[in-house]
């Protein structure tokens, strides 16, 4: 599969996520969950954000290169 094809995977995927609630790991410790508000080719935006330790905060941007996965919740 080309990388095309895999952007195109993801870009749907997020789309229809939009607005729900997602959890996403970053690196190989730590993870977030939120609201997926936006995202674009580079970055993503959660709004209403908990770490894993139930740390909150109003808003999480993070690069998608920096993402190892992402789940709706």
């Amino acid at each position: 599969m080309s990388g095309d094809g895999k952007q195109y995977l993801l870009d749907r995927t997020l789309e229809r996520w939009k607005g729900k609630r997602v959890a996403v790991g970053i690196g190989s410790e730590t993870s977030f969950s939120g609201i997926l508000a936006d995202f674009d080719e580079e970055v993503i935006l959660l709004r209403d954000v908990t770490d894993y330790t139930g740390n909150r905060t109003k808003e999480l941007i993070a690069k998608i290169d920096d993402i190892n996965w992402i789940t709706l919740l």
